[in-house]
């Protein structure tokens, strides 16, 4: 009973419409053109072999016809379709390479263009904690990708699996009218019967597709995490390198044992489906033989028998064909449901940014809030985080959070910056006037020069060189090389500068490119590779007071620090000239509790 479920699912999915109706999601025309270009010699093919496999059998009629000549040209047409297929698939296979990789292209240019608006905003309910947690940029630009690939093809390959179809359709009635040598009683039922087979194969295989696509998806994400550790984390004792390569063997090991076991399943189906196609085939001449006297056996029954034998053996080819479209086509539609629910949060996130109109952010209110995360394997510490007062910062405001590693500082900031949410906890207005320092925060793969001004061909280096003297570092780059500018123009970021260095490049980064569209700095750990105070003011104490000065000129901007160093003389330099709120997260009992000091 479930295969013959799974076949009306097959069919189901077949005919019905699939994918979200969104401008954002359809297929660009460019690519859509090449696509229908390379299905158009694809189903031109399939109409050359599905003609083809009468020509034998015209070839007969002239000849009992007497007429030779139409005869001989029909045969030479049978005999030349090995030439003309091979002839389009030359050109259909060129044509497919190139659109192949103009389609990868064009998919990751429209993922990017939506993971750009959409980066870090992306929330997605988490069952276990009750909380909304941010979407990963890599899982987002995932899905994207995933659910692009397969909506785009399938509209590209829909129509074309339903004209292949319809014109074996129209063979197959076609060849039970032109059938003269095999008794329809028996032909009809054993196109019905192998049809029959077929679709329980492919009923067999889409049952297990589904599990086999979970486990290899999960795979696959712990390989890359894996890989990705491999090449970015570096090994604290030798034995790191050896774990990571071990982990990934197993993941390996059970990923090919997956892909094994499910191929091997489709491996005998689709053997079962051949064998009864070859049983047919050799069936019809058993009945033949069978049927007629020896004696009345001559070259033009037996030249008969093979032109049939041709236009079945066709038939039962495209017939597995057409069930190899509702298979690929359930497989395509199996993808785009999966990675639906995670698509629709990122449209609905990318719209609401486009549409929206920056609304100026001159209060942060934090209502009251629990946040508890659960243990979820022996590794996980529960961990509750609470505020008993609500929370009200105002613009102009600079606000300290204190608290030791693990206290819930970032939990509170991811708050603020609403990379997780409590429904109805927080009222901002917008957060897209919002600039967020963490420790996370690196440049990309492109010189320094290039990262720091964002490709402008034009920066404004007297600008910038006053922002990184006053952040103490033009004088320390200065000494490994004469030339600055020249020097971001050569080195890359991570290979070059020291953790402190690092953090004070992406801070004068920020203060760069800081505007009047900017109402909220949110710092988290901006000075975590500087000591607290120093003789030579490269500090964490001198840091802290030059961000908030040229941060804060017009004391119109909202300042959120968090950190566990002592900076009461930071504190103490700008207290006269700002308003500063300090929050404290201490441990009651097991919570961590916010409370204003």
């Amino acid at each position: 009973m479930k295969l013959l479920s799974e076949i009306k699912n097959l069919l189901i999915d077949f005919i019905k419409p699939c994918g979200i109706d969104d401008e954002v999601v359809k297929i660009p025309k460019n690519v859509k053109k090449m696509g229908t270009k390379v299905e158009i010699f694809s189903f031109v093919s399939t109409l050359v072999a599905l003609i083809f496999a009468f020509t034998l059998k015209l070839t007969n009629m002239m000849i009992e016809l007497r007429l030779l000549f139409l005869g001989v040209i029909f045969f030479l047409l049978y005999k030349g379709e090995d030439v003309l297929r091979d002839a389009f698939y030359i050109y259909e296979d060129s044509e497919k390479t190139k659109f192949d990789l103009i389609f990868d292209d064009e998919i990751v240019y429209r993922g990017s263009n939506i993971i750009g608006k959409t980066r870090d905003k992306v929330l997605k309910y988490d069952d276990k904690n009750k909380i909304y947690k941010v979407l990963s940029n890599e899982s987002s630009l995932n899905t994207i990708k995933n659910y692009l690939n397969n909506l785009w093809r399938q509209e590209i390959k829909h129509r074309f699996d339903i004209l292949q179809i319809l014109s074996v359709i129209l063979m197959l009635i076609t060849a039970i009218f032109t059938n003269n040598t095999v008794p329809n009683t028996i032909f009809i039922p054993l196109i019905i019967f192998f049809s029959f087979i077929s679709f329980l194969s492919s009923a067999y295989i889409n049952l297990n597709r589904n599990t086999f696509f979970k486990k290899h998806r999960e795979y696959n994400n712990e390989q890359s995490l894996i890989v990705n550790d491999l090449l970015r984390v570096p090994s604290i004792v030798n034995k790191d390198l050896d774990m990571r390569i071990n982990k990934f063997k197993d993941t390996v090991i059970n990923s090919n044992k997956n892909v094994k076991n499910f191929y091997k399943k489709m491996n005998i189906s689709r053997f079962f489906v051949s064998l009864v196609e070859t049983l047919c085939n050799y069936g019809i001449i058993i009945f033949y033989i069978a049927s007629i006297k020896l004696s009345n056996l001559t070259l033009a029954s037996i030249t008969e028998i093979t032109a049939t034998l041709v236009i079945i053996e066709t038939a039962m080819g495209y017939i597995r064909r057409f069930v190899y479209a509702l298979d690929y086509n359930s497989e395509r539609i199996n993808k785009i449901n999966t990675e639906e629910e995670d698509m629709k949060l990122i449209l609905d996130i990318y719209h609401s940014i486009t549409n929206e109109k920056p609304k100026i952010v001159d209060n942060i209110i934090v209502k009251p809030f629990t946040i508890s995360y659960k243990e979820e394997s022996k590794n996980d510490i529960p961990f509750t985080l609470k505020s008993r007062e609500t929370i009200n910062i105002n613009s102009g405001e600079v606000i300290i959070l204190y608290g030791p590693s693990g206290s819930g500082k970032s939990t509170f900031m991811n708050m603020i910056t609403e990379r997780i949410k409590l429904e109805k906890n927080v009222e901002i207005p917008s957060t897209t006037r919002f600039l967020f320092y963490d420790e996370k925060l690196r440049f990309g793969s492109l010189n320094m020069f290039d990262e720091l001004f964002c490709c402008d061909k034009n920066p404004d280096l007297n600008k910038m060189e006053d922002i990184l003297k006053n952040l103490h570092l033009w004088t320390e780059i200065e000494s490994n090389s004469h030339d600055v500018w020249k020097y971001f123009k050569e080195k890359q970021f991570e290979h070059s500068l020291s953790n402190g260095q690092r953090q004070r490049l992406i801070l004068a980064k920020m203060l760069y490119f800081l505007d009047d569209d900017i109402d909220a700095l949110i710092l988290d750990e901006p000075t975590s590779g500087l000591d607290d105070k120093n003789d030579i003011g490269i500090d964490a104490e001198n840091i802290l007071e030059y961000i908030v000065k040229y941060a804060n000129k017009d004391k119109k901007r909202i300042i959120i620090i968090s950190t566990h160093q002592n900076i009461d003389g930071f504190k103490n330099n700008i207290s006269n000239k700002y308003k500063i709120r300090n929050y404290i997260f201490v441990n009651e009992n097991n919570e961590n509790i916010l409370k204003e000091i």
